[in-house]
């Protein structure tokens, strides 16, 4: 049930405009994948998993960017490892849950990436795709104010990819 709450307040409705993005941006791809499947230059299963991907990236964009209402000024915690301070020294449990949520978050993410791709990945390169994309969504959330700068979820992130 709490699950629930937490996709239900992180995932508001994307809007008229998230809508017309998605979908403009998903024939885009769509359109492309095909091309490179005709040509053989890509397998099916690669075409289903970069759609894949790509709904799952803009999901996750929306959850931790877009939706959000923005703050006044921008928010950011630049101590590493400040979360599991807070878990381990004042018995947060609402940080233990957001920390592993966040690496959960890119967990989907970490085990397509190799079946988009058509190859296997190591560990390194997993962690540092993961790493990657987490600062991407960081640094919108800094820039659009949009949510907590901060490196544990960066690190969260990316060890979650790299464990898909």
């Amino acid at each position: 049930m709490r699950i629930y709450r937490i996709i239900v307040t992180q995932n508001p409705n994307w809007g008229a405009k998230g809508f017309f993005w998605f979908f403009i941006l998903l024939i885009l791809l769509v359109g492309n994948l095909f091309r490179l499947y005709k040509k053989d230059r890509i397998h099916f299963s690669q075409c289903l998993a970069g759609i894949f991907l790509f709904i799952y990236l803009w999901t996750v964009l929306e959850s931790t960017v877009f939706t959000r209402i923005p703050y006044a000024q921008p928010q950011y915690e630049l101590h590493l490892f400040w979360s599991w301070k807070a878990v381990f020294l004042h018995h947060d449990r609402e940080m233990l849950k957001e920390n592993i949520l966040n690496c959960l978050l890119l967990l989907p993410y970490g085990c397509l990436i190799p079946v988009a791709l058509g190859r296997k990945i190591g560990w390194k390169e997993g962690l540092l795709i993961g790493f990657g994309t987490s600062s991407v969504i960081e640094i919108l959330q800094l820039i659009t104010c949009r949510g907590l700068f901060e490196f544990d979820d960066i690190v969260h992130n990316g060890l979650g990819c790299m464990y898909g």
